[in-house]
């Protein structure tokens, strides 16, 4: 049996520990910073979401609906829609509305930075809801 192998094998080196301390440091800080735009995303999911129980939301104005669906999100405390479109040329929050269905589109992207010149964007594209309009069509 071959033991002169044995001697020499002693774990990672302090190198390679340092490695893998940058690594797993690197991974905690994206995860801290990116947790609170999946927490926020929730919440403007579970608000758009909640507009299918209000059928009367159909039957109101574009401009009805939109400070009714602001007005939620200010109460859940939801500035990430209103950060986005800062410009105001192009609202974040689309409402469409036709003859039998209200469209109801909420999609925005999210960028947090994460540290030197590096930034992390996420696209959030499931906040999209169709009402339909009671009589409609």
């Amino acid at each position: 049996m071959n033991t002169s192998g044995l001697g020499r094998q002693r774990g990672f080196s302090m190198w390679q520990w340092l490695v893998v301390l940058a690594i797993a440091g690197f991974l905690l800080t994206l995860g801290f910073k990116l947790a609170p735009l999946y927490i926020t995303n929730f919440t403007v999911e579970s608000t758009v979401e909640s507009l299918r129980n209000e059928p009367e939301m159909a039957g109101k104005s574009i401009t009805e609906m939109r400070l009714a669906i602001e007005r939620k999100f200010d109460v859940n405390r939801i500035e990430v829609i209103q950060a986005v479109c800062r410009d105001k040329t192009m609202p974040c929050l689309k409402i469409e509305k036709s003859t039998t269905k209200v469209i109801i589109d909420a999609n925005y992207e999210a960028r947090v930075h994460i540290m030197g010149n590096v930034d992390a964007v996420v696209v959030f594209d499931k906040n999209r809801i169709e009402i339909p309009i009671p009589g409609g069509g």
